[in-house]
């Protein structure tokens, strides 16, 4: 007798699985009242889900953006460097001697030295 009894609701709970399951597919799951009813809120949470996914493709984009400006700044400060090297080497009192002996100027040897004027009361 219990094992009839367990057979019935074996078949009970599969037919009433199959029909859920139809139900879902072919959609009449929403036309009933409490999925009506709870419509508002379930437009509520798929927009704040799209609101979500929307901010984490933002969020990724200006992490991308912030790591190729960090590679440009390191990317200035050595190309900086290497002129100011360049900077100081043209400006050496060597470098700038050979470039105005070629223009047809000399170096001056004489030290310079302050000129003084005596004031008359």
């Amino acid at each position: 007798m219990n094992a009839t009894r367990t057979d019935k609701k074996v078949k009970k709970d599969a037919s009433l699985f199959k029909k859920s399951l139809l139900s879902f597919l072919n959609g009449t799951f929403l036309t009933r009242d409490k999925v009506l009813q709870h419509m508002p809120f379930v437009l509520f949470l798929v927009l704040l889900a799209v609101g979500y996914i929307s901010y984490g493709y933002h969020a990724e984009s200006t992490v991308k953006r912030m790591y190729e400006l960090e590679r440009q700044v390191k990317e200035l400060k050595a190309q900086d460097l290497t002129l100011k090297s360049d900077l100081e080497q043209i400006k050496q009192q060597s470098n700038v001697a050979e470039v105005i002996k070629d223009m047809g100027l000399q170096d001056n040897r004489i030290q310079p030295f302050k000129i003084s004027r005596n004031a008359q009361p």
